[in-house]
């Protein structure tokens, strides 16, 4: 192995790296060009352990030397790294360059519990986990990206291997998962592929984060970016609700895309043709929708056990909504079911509560 290092430094300025890679006989040889100002050349180093090249290697030092008088006169600092056949080539964010910081993470989610702790997220479940420079206010492509499971509860390991490593400097962070094994839709610019109802979007965010230690954790408390219908399902008078069948509703039309840099979906404006299952326990039944703005009320359709009957009965009705249904709350709707018809008397806004105050769920898993 062998390689050519020469700096030409300069103090006391901001700087911007460009890299060139360069096969030379077998080897990969990468020059790093670095801009900067009062410049001062540092050192120049040439090492191969198979002393047949070094003849070889007369005009490469002479080009390099080349390049250092440019250096000079360009006010730049390069480094040229070579690398013998053989030894791999790491993936985007996946070296072990000594002047770069190791990234981990961990994830949870937040619990509605008496202490509003953080329940670690539960294995097996996929995160993509992105890293911006603060610069790229475009969001064309993130410097690092790398796709990430929970080995066990709440700690995320990169998949097939994967590691993140980031050179100094400060980045804005995110990650972006679906709370279930699939993978999340790609972020191409910033902005999600379509998305579709039943699924919990989770996303987060950390701006402005420094990097300048070899190592750095980094703990994710995802939040809920969908919105939750909960239908809260209640017998009127000289009615007797014996169980909850089946609930389905017709859910804002599917589509919309996730703005990575605000965590916000798109809000649609109408609702799609086909019926969304919601999930149920006991007299409870929610659904996991995109966010809306649709001025028109949802349909929803019951069939219920009443009264000791055998044969379900079946109910339509049309939910209002209270002027949209937005990313990260719950809304959950009393509807009383009173002879042949179902009314929605009042709504609760709430932030998406998952456990009651024992830790129990109070809304059923969609299935």
């Amino acid at each position: 192995m062998y390689s050519l290092c020469f700096f030409v430094r300069k103090d006391n300025a901001n700087r911007k790296q460009y890299k060139i890679s360069l096969p030379i006989f077998n080897t990969k040889v990468q020059l790093i060009f670095t801009f900067e100002q009062n410049y001062s050349i540092i050192t120049l180093l040439c090492m191969d352990i198979n002393l047949n090249h070094i003849n070889k290697m007369r005009k490469y030092i002479i080009f390099a030397c080349t390049l250092l008088v440019l250096a000079g006169c360009s006010k730049n600092e390069i480094t040229i790294y070579g690398s013998a056949p053989g030894n791999g080539e790491s993936g985007q964010g996946e070296t072990s360059n000594n002047a770069e910081a190791l990234i981990t993470f961990s994830a949870s989610l937040e619990n509605r519990k008496v202490t509003r702790s953080m329940s670690p997220m539960p294995k097996g479940l996929a995160s993509q986990i992105y890293a911006f420079k603060t610069s790229d206010s475009n969001f064309r492509e993130p410097l690092a990206e790398g796709l990430y499971t929970t080995s066990s509860a709440g700690i995320l390991t990169g998949q097939d291997g994967y590691k993140m490593y980031l050179s100094n400097g400060t980045y804005n962070m995110y990650a972006f998962s679906t709370n279930s094994s699939s993978y999340p839709p790609v972020i191409t610019n910033g902005v999600s592929a379509p998305l579709k109802n039943g699924v919990d979007y989770l996303w987060w965010e950390n701006l402005q984060q420094d990097i300048m230690a070899s190592q750095i954790h980094m703990p994710i408390v995802f939040q809920h970016v969908a919105s939750q219908v909960v239908i809260d399902l209640s017998a009127g008078e000289g009615l007797k609700l014996d169980s909850l069948v089946s609930a389905s509703i017709l859910p804002p039309s599917p589509g919309a895309s996730l703005d990575l840099r605000t965590g916000i979906i798109e809000a649609t404006t109408t609702y799609d043709t086909t019926p969304l299952s919601m999930g149920k326990n006991g007299l409870l039944a929610q659904a996991i929708v995109l966010p809306t703005r649709a001025t028109s009320p949802m349909a929803i359709t019951l069939k219920v056990l009443a009264d000791g009957e055998t044969t379900p009965r079946t109910y339509t009705a049309d939910i209002p909504i209270p002027g949209k249904l937005a990313g990260g709350f719950s809304y959950v709707f009393s509807a009383i079911i009173d002879g042949n018809s179902v009314s929605f008397p009042n709504v609760s806004i709430k932030d998406w509560t998952e456990v009651d105050e024992s830790g129990n769920p109070i809304y059923p898993i969609q299935k």
